[in-house]
C-alpha cells in the first residue's frame, strides 16, 4: 500500500506541475487513503485545491448546498464510530470548499481517535485558522498540541478560550498546567546543563520519601486475563458500557491510588464529559492537576537541593511553587462556595492567602474556622498573625491570647511556641520588656533554637530601649 500511495503522490505531483489541479487532487486523495496517517498528502492535496479555486476562499459554487449530502454521510459515519469513513467524507467535502473549517474539525477528531497524531495536530491547527475564535476547536487543538509536547502553542488555544469566556475554569487551569509543564517537561538534558549533570542526577541517592514516591508512581503489572488485573478489567467494561460513568470513577481512583497520574486525568476527564461537567467529578479531576504539579514542584526542589550552585533550579522551583499556590487557591475558592460547611476548605484557603500575603482574604476564613473544635487553635494563632501583619496589632494579641488558654507544647507545639513567639514581639516593640521577657523565656524552655528568640531575649537583657516592629524582617514561609 505504502509503493502505491508514492505511486499516486509522484502522478499528483506530476500534475500538479501541469497545473492540472482536478487530477492532482484525486490522485493526492488515492494517496491519502493508502496512507491515512501521512500528512504530507493531505497537505498538498488542500494546497492543490485552494490554487484550483484561485484563492477564493469559498471554493465551488453553492458549495454549502452541494455540501449538505457530504455532511450527512459524515453524520451517520459518526453515529456508527466509523472513523476512516468520517475521514473520507470530509476530504470528498474539501474538494468543495477547502476553507470549510467543519470539516477539518471532522478530520482531526478521526485522527485523534485513530491515534494519527500529525494528522491530528495539522487538520485542527487548519480547523482553527478558518474559525479562530470557536471554543470547542481550540480546545481540541490545544489538547493534541499539548499531547506533542507544543506547550507554548497549546497555551495559546486555551488562552484564546478564556478571552473569549473569563468563566472557563477548565481553560485557566490548563493554562496554569501548561506553564508548568512547558518549565519542567522539556528532556533530561534541558533540565540538566550538561551530560554529566544527567548522570550525576541518575547516581545520586535520594531519600526514603522520594524512593517511596517514585515507587507509587511506577506502573503497576498488567495481565490479560479477567480478575487478574483490576485495571484491565475496568478498561474492558468501559469498552462493553461506555456510558456507565461508575466505571470511569473506579479506574480514575485505581490510577490515582497507583500514582499513575497522567492517566488518572485522561480518565476522569472523560468522565466529566459523561457526567455532564458534575462538580463532584471536576473536584477528583482538579485533584489529579494538583498531585502533577506537586509531584513536578518535588523534582525540581529535588535537583535544586542536589545542585545549591545552580540558580536556574533554585528559579524553576520557587515557580512552580507560586503557580502551584494559585492554582490551589482557584481550585478552593468555588469549593469553599459549593460546600459551606466545610470549615477544612476555608482553613486550607485561608493558609494560601496567608502564604502569598492576602492577609485580608485570609482572616474571615480563619475565623469561620475557629467553628471547627480541631482546627480552632491552630486557626486562633494563625489568625492573629493575619491581623498584626495588616497592622491591626491589638486584634493579633487578642487571637493569641485566646489560643493559649487551651494551647499546650505536648499537642500543639507549633501552634503554641508561635503565639507565644508573636506575642514576645508585640510586647517588645510596644516596650512592655518583662512581658517580652516572659513570652521568649516559655519558648525557650521547650525549643532553644526556635527561630531568633535566644537572640531576642539577650538584647533584650542587655538594652534599655525598645526594637522597633518591622512587618517584613520574618520571612512569610518561615510561618
Amino acid at each position: 500500500m505504502s509503493q502505491w500511495a508514492i505511486e499516486w503522490y509522484k502522478k499528483g505531483s506530476e500534475a500538479l506541475a501541469k497545473k492540472n489541479f482536478d487530477f492532482a487532487a484525486e490522485c493526492f486523495f488515492h494517496a491519502l487513503k493508502m496512507e491515512p496517517d501521512n500528512k504530507l498528502y493531505r497537505e498538498i492535496r488542500h494546497g492543490c485545491i485552494e490554487r484550483m479555486y484561485d484563492g477564493n476562499g469559498t471554493g465551488a459554487r453553492m458549495a454549502s448546498v452541494r455540501l449538505v449530502g457530504i455532511r450527512g454521510k459524515i453524520k451517520k459515519a459518526r453515529l456508527t464510530k466509523k472513523w476512516a469513513e468520517v475521514d473520507l467524507a470530509a476530504e470528498e467535502g474539501l474538494l468543495l470548499n477547502p476553507w470549510d473549517a467543519q470539516l477539518y474539525a471532522e478530520i482531526g477528531e478521526a485522527a485523534v481517535l485513530r491515534e494519527h497524531s500529525g494528522v491530528a495536530q495539522y487538520a485542527w491547527t487548519k480547523a482553527v485558522r478558518h474559525d479562530r475564535n470557536n471554543i470547542a476547536y481550540n480546545r481540541s487543538l490545544g489538547t493534541v498540541l499539548r499531547e506533542c509536547g507544543e506547550y507554548k502553542l497549546a497555551r495559546d488555544c486555551f488562552k484564546r478560550i478564556y478571552n473569549a469566556d473569563p468563566t472557563d475554569s477548565e481553560a485557566r487551569a490548563m493554562m496554569n498546567q501548561l506553564d508548568a509543564e512547558s518549565v519542567m517537561d522539556r528532556g533530561g538534558y534541558d533540565k540538566a546543563d550538561s551530560t554529566q549533570d544527567v548522570k550525576a542526577a541518575d547516581e545520586q541517592p535520594v531519600n526514603a520519601y522520594e524512593l517511596d514516591r517514585r515507587a507509587r508512581r511506577g506502573q503497576q503489572p498488567r495481565a490479560d486475563a479477567p480478575g487478574e488485573s483490576e485495571e484491565m478489567d475496568l478498561r474492558h467494561a468501559i469498552r462493553r458500557d461506555p456510558d456507565n460513568l461508575n466505571h470511569y470513577l473506579r479506574l480514575g481512583e485505581l490510577y490515582h491510588k497507583q500514582r499513575n497520574l497522567p492517566q488518572a486525568l485522561e480518565i476522569y476527564e472523560q468522565a466529566l464529559e459523561k457526567s455532564g461537567q458534575n462538580t463532584d467529578v471536576l473536584e477528583l479531576k482538579e485533584d489529579v492537576e494538583l498531585d502533577i504539579l506537586r509531584d513536578k514542584l518535588a523534582d525540581a526542589a529535588e535537583l535544586a537541593r542536589r545542585n545549591p550552585d545552580k540558580t536556574r533550579r533554585t528559579h524553576k522551583a520557587s515557580a512552580l511553587q507560586k503557580l502551584l499556590i494559585s492554582r490551589e487557591i482557584e481550585v478552593l475558592v468555588p469549593r469553599a462556595e459549593r460546600h459551606p460547611q466545610d470549615m477544612r476548605l476555608r482553613y486550607d484557603l485561608a493558609e494560601r492567602y496567608r502564604k502569598t500575603k492576602q492577609y485580608p482574604k485570609a482572616i474571615p476564613l480563619y475565623q469561620q474556622a475557629t467553628a471547627d473544635s480541631r482546627l480552632k487553635n491552630d486557626s486562633l494563632v494563625w489568625l492573629g498573625e493575619c491581623f498584626v501583619r495588616n497592622h491591626k496589632v491589638e486584634l493579633g494579641r487578642r487571637q493569641f491570647d485566646k489560643a493559649l488558654l487551651s494551647l499546650n507544647v505536648n499537642d500543639h507545639p507549633e501552634p503554641f511556641k508561635l503565639a507565644h513567639y508573636w506575642l514576645g514581639r508585640i510586647y517588645e516593640t510596644a516596650g512592655q520588656y518583662d512581658l517580652a521577657e516572659n513570652h521568649y523565656t516559655e519558648i525557650l524552655s521547650v525549643d532553644y533554637d526556635f527561630r531568633d528568640t535566644h537572640q531576642r531575649l539577650e538584647e533584650l537583657q542587655g538594652t534599655t530601649g525598645g526594637l522597633v516592629f518591622d512587618d517584613d524582617d520574618i520571612d512569610i514561609d518561615d510561618a
